[in-house]
């Protein structure tokens, strides 16, 4: 009855909100509603519920609130900041006074730090500001308006930035008048207005990202009518835009990717529009996509329409949607060129490092020096090398110094047998050669974390005798073509777990939608239904609150990556105080950072690590020895 009852409050305020609904949407709406049913004191949840359903006004907006992300932090994304430091000047000379708004502002970290930032500025310059901080959540917008904050709102750079702003009142830190001043709070649903423009900056920041398509596109829609010319949309480092209206332009400002209104938008007379280039990059190297992304944002006319591990997996998209031109990525890895011939008929370049043999017949650029920025130095060039492969498909390849017409195929060792990927894979008799994996790796994940993961199974070399269990929120029937893109793109085979299994060296088990997975003394997997009281499933707590109690935490790591609420941090207070070694990414690099700011407020974490950096660090950790015998 609960469950039927949740249904149908999700589907009563969802489109109120604009929210997409995500099974991890679902979730988190039954984790809200627990907890407000416990906080008014109602008689049950199910009580709790049946007011909403008859759309008690309280109730729905204090379902509303708790629902709204308020993961926020003063100068969170620093180099954001920075940007607009450069620009404030000139924006000040077009507009009087510099009009700023800060959309989703939550509690009002951002507001206020935007505040900061423009009195610094703008101050001895004598130009006026003034900030609007909108958000849907009342309760937010109080606290905002208080303008008193913890020393977690001042985490990472947030303290020193904005300490010459602050006066401290006993455990509190509080915005000064002169700032405050400067700043007003106004409640909005975005997806029925944007506060009325012109506006020389706007910042909607991990706000996006919540609402469906054509939400976003209307919203944003709304900031280019806002936006003064010239003026700038700041969003979220790691949420990109569907499509670009023709009105901005992409632009690079003290590292910081930025959208600016151009000044005119304005069609030559008796001709069309160029049409755009779209680009489907084909990467294994998280270091490489970095730069590759970063050549194509320069390019006037060319949109990446998505990212791909592997050459299988540009196959199967192409086959759906064979508009784009394939990018390969052979920089790190050259022998992805082998397999180049499997995107016959469609357009296809390459990009390799120097001394690379090219098959004759696939365009490629040359990048020199395998150093930061090179990639984007050459981006003029990739540019017309991508227009002049969009109207030529790649044809029949042939490897150099053989007239076979087919590409070179690297030979497996005598005795083994080669899966697709290269990996090893069954003996002489068919049976798994199969090592109990002497260390293990548990990474929890949620929102955003599919990608961050596979990058870094992608990373990791085999022979480590590391067994690796993923446990990422995910509804069912979707782990098991997560885990089949984890064995694509990485050396580790990859499925999902089943009861009974060993956890063996070289493998990836994904613990299974709508269940959890528990870990057993022998090393073994448990896959269990989950309890009525789990909010999250699969459950990252369970998991590695089990390892701990099995006497695995000392050949244990565990990971806290990206992720929307606060799941793993008690079981990785667990593993830690058991003697595991945890880790979670930096927060700022975070789609969503609950998961890992849980984790870091229970003070378990051992280190914090940029996302590029834990898969080296796995590797480091793993290569120091045996720590334990085997279970």
């Amino acid at each position: 009855m609960v469950d039927q009852l949740i249904r149908q409050v999700g589907e009563k305020i969802f489109p109120c909100l604009g929210f997409s609904p995500t099974e991890l949407l679902w979730q988190r709406l039954a984790r809200v509603v627990h907890q407000e049913a416990r906080r008014v004191g109602a008689a049950s949840v199910e009580e709790f519920l049946q007011r909403a359903v008859r759309g008690e006004r309280a109730v729905l907006e204090a379902i509303c609130q708790a629902l709204t992300i308020n993961e926020t932090y003063f100068f969170r994304e620093p180099k954001h900041f920075d940007a607009l430091r450069q620009l404030l000047p000139e924006l000040a000379k077009q507009q009087q006074p510099v009009r700023m708004l800060s959309a989703g502002c939550s509690s009002g970290e951002e507001p206020y730090s935007l505040a900061m930032t423009a009195h610094e500025v703008l101050g001895p310059l004598g130009n006026a500001f003034e900030v609007l901080g909108v958000d849907f959540d009342g309760e937010a917008l109080e606290r905002a308006r208080g303008g008193c904050y913890r020393q977690w709102s001042f985490r990472d750079q947030g303290l020193e930035r904005a300490r010459p702003h602050l006066e401290q009142r006993g455990e509190l830190w509080c915005v000064r008048d002169v700032i405050r001043g400067r700043v007003r709070f106004e409640q909005v649903n975005l997806i029925e207005r944007v506060p009325p423009g012109p506006f020389a900056v706007i910042f909607c920041r991990n706000t996006l990202m919540y609402f469906t398509s054509e939400h976003r596109e209307s919203i944003v829609r709304r900031f280019v009518e806002a936006l003064l010319p010239g003026g700038i949309l700041v969003i979220g480092s790691a949420e990109t835009l569907d499509r670009i209206p023709a009105e901005l332009e992409r632009v690079t400002v003290a590292g910081a990717y930025l959208y600016r209104k151009r000044e005119h938008v304005v069609p030559v007379a008796g001709t069309e529009p160029a049409e755009t280039v779209r680009v489907l990059l084909v990467s294994s190297s998280p270091v490489s996509r970095v730069g590759i992304r970063q050549a194509l944002r320069q390019l006037p006319g060319v949109e990446l329409a998505g990212e791909v591990r592997s050459v299988e997996e540009a196959r199967a998209r192409l086959e759906d949607d064979g508009s784009a031109v394939v990018l390969l990525d052979a920089l790190e890895d050259s022998a992805v060129l082998e397999r180049a011939a499997l995107l016959q008929g469609w357009p296809l370049v390459a990009i390799v490092g120097p001394g690379v043999a090219v098959p004759r017949g696939l365009p490629s650029l040359v990048v020199s020096d395998l150093v930061p920025g090179a990639v984007r130095r050459l981006a003029p060039e990739l540019g017309e090398t991508l227009r002049q492969a969009r109207v030529r498909p790649l044809g029949r390849l042939r490897g150099e110094g053989n007239g076979t017409g087919l590409l070179l195929r690297r030979s497996v060792a005598s005795g083994t047998l080669a899966g697709a990927n290269g990996r090893t894979g069954t003996g002489a008799l068919g049976e798994p050669l199969r090592r109990v994996a002497e260390r293990l790796l548990l990474i929890g994940s949620s929102t955003g974390g599919p990608a961050v993961v596979a990058d870094l199974i992608a990373r990791l070399p085999a022979g480590l005798g590391l067994g690796v269990l993923v446990v990422q929120h995910m509804p069912p029937n979707f782990t098991r073509s997560f885990a089949e893109r984890l064995s694509r793109v990485g050396r580790y085979a990859a499925r999902e777990a089943e009861d009974g299994e060993l956890v063996v060296a070289d493998t990836v088990l994904v613990a299974p939608g709508g269940r959890n997975v528990l870990l057993t003394r022998g090393g073994r997997v448990q896959v269990v239904p989950p309890d009525r009281s789990d909010i999250y499933v699969p459950n990252v707590n369970r998991a590695f609150a089990s390892a701990a109690r099995a006497g695995l935490a000392p050949r244990t790591m565990a990971v806290i990556l990206t992720g929307m609420g606060d799941d793993g941090a008690i079981g990785m207070a667990e593993l830690a105080a058991a003697g595991a070694y945890t880790v979670v990414q930096r927060p700022e690099e975070a789609v969503v950072a609950g998961m890992i700011e849980a984790a870091l407020a229970r003070g378990a974490v051992q280190k914090v690590l940029a996302t590029a950096d834990i898969p080296s660090e796995v590797v480091r950790w793993a290569q120091r020895g045996v720590m334990a015998t085997r279970g």
